[in-house]
């Protein structure tokens, strides 16, 4: 049977530096090597990498947003 752990899709590494965008000692949470977030604190990035529930919140208050 195959592994079907979503969380392992999602990694968390340091902002790459651009020049433009969130600060340099930010975090981005890559999805199958795609940034989908940043966060300004390591420990949410690594919440948003492995817990679900955390994520479907996130998405929800960005909705409300706008």
């Amino acid at each position: 049977m195959a592994d079907t752990d979503s969380n392992e899709i999602y990694e968390v590494v340091p902002i790459a530096l651009t020049g433009r965008g969130p600060p340099n000692n930010w975090w981005t949470v890559r999805r199958n090597g795609v940034p989908v977030r940043h966060f300004p604190d390591k420990e949410m990035a690594e919440r948003f990498a492995t817990d679900p529930g955390y994520r479907t919140m996130v998405a929800r208050k960005k909705e409300k947003t706008e």
